[in-house]
């Protein structure tokens, strides 16, 4: 019969963990590949964020060494596929938006989604060709590192035990990040909490099946995640529109000074898709405040006093005391 999950030496549990990871990753990168599967950049991306993640967890704890080339080398592919995935987030949005947009908007949109499709192909074409280079040599190099963490025989805190640390942390970290949110204009105040969140989902992942309580913490962690996901989508979004909008400016003044030099008439009148920018801008602003109020808002934001009892009750499990 296994051991529970909290009492499992640290190094293999840490080993197994990342071997799992890795593997998710190695099945999910031929999908990037695929322009008919919408979901395989997303899922390589993930497998990676939470290998990286997990690995970071548990580095400072004895026996737990992954050499520092291999942990940059998955923190750079993860980032070379930042561009490519934001723009394909930014591009579903969009399409998803047309069909109800008013006419202004709707030409807006349009010459936004032209340009969108060009840089999300070329952001494509570019982590494919980062993840043609690095990632098969990442994948032998860290698969042997964490191959032999599985069968090494590390000292130090059992994998609950450790877990239970890092939970703590983190979840102490989280309880002063949301406090420190001032207001919707505080940008890097907001971001903050949803990394935190995610790297606390991310180690109760591999607890899901061990008891009720753990099932628990992740669907209240992932509403919590979803919350602040909408709103740091709204506030990319907005700064997206803000470039957009500036581009489009900035080609209808060059246009237009060329024609003046060559002695053509040349408008003086507002760039043709401003009124449908400003649209898009306002829109966006409105659905910002409202996921701001229920992310933060005081009634109707996230009941933080809720989530942290049930992340005290999972450390609690961890290490044997539930």
């Amino acid at each position: 019969m296994p051991k529970p999950l909290k009492d499992r030496r640290l190094s293999r549990a840490v080993g197994d963990g990342g071997l799992e990871m890795l593997a998710e990753a190695r099945q999910a990168r031929p999908r990037v590949d695929d322009p008919e599967d919408l979901e395989g950049l997303h899922d390589f991306r993930v497998a990676l964020r939470r290998l990286r993640s997990w690995l970071q967890a548990y580095r400072d704890y004895p026996g737990i060494k992954v050499p520092k080339p291999q942990r940059r080398r998955l923190r750079d592919l993860a980032k070379a596929t930042n561009a490519a995935r934001d723009g394909e987030v930014m591009l579903a949005w969009l399409e998803a938006e047309l069909p109800g947009l008013p006419a202004a908007e709707r030409g807006a949109a349009h010459w936004w989604r032209q340009r969108l499709t060009q840089g999300v192909d070329l952001a494509y074409a570019e982590a494919r060709r980062h993840l043609e280079e690095g990632f098969p040599q990442l994948e032998e190099n860290l698969g042997r590192s964490l191959s032999t963490l599985a069968q090494a025989r590390s000292k130090g805190p059992r994998f609950g035990e450790a877990t239970a640390r890092e939970l703590e942390a983190l979840r102490a970290t989280l309880v002063r990040e949301v406090a420190a949110i001032a207001s919707v204009e505080d940008r890097e105040a907001l971001h903050r909490p949803r990394i935190t969140g995610k790297r606390i989902r991310y180690l109760l992942r591999p607890w899901k099946d061990e008891d009720a309580v753990f099932k628990e913490a992740e669907k209240a962690m992932k509403a919590f995640q979803d919350a602040f996901g909408v709103l740091h989508d709204d506030l990319v979004r907005e700064t997206a529109l803000q470039a957009a909008a500036a581009e489009h400016a900035g080609d209808e003044v060059e246009a237009r000074l060329i024609q003046a030099t060559r002695g053509e008439t040349a408008s003086a009148a507002a760039p043709r898709h401003l009124r449908g920018f400003l649209g898009l801008a306002r829109g966006n602003r409105r659905r910002l405040l409202g996921h701001y109020e229920a992310a933060v808002g005081n009634p109707g934001g996230v009941d933080m006093a809720a989530l942290t009892a049930r992340l005290d009750a999972v450390v609690a499990a961890m290490r044997g005391k539930g």
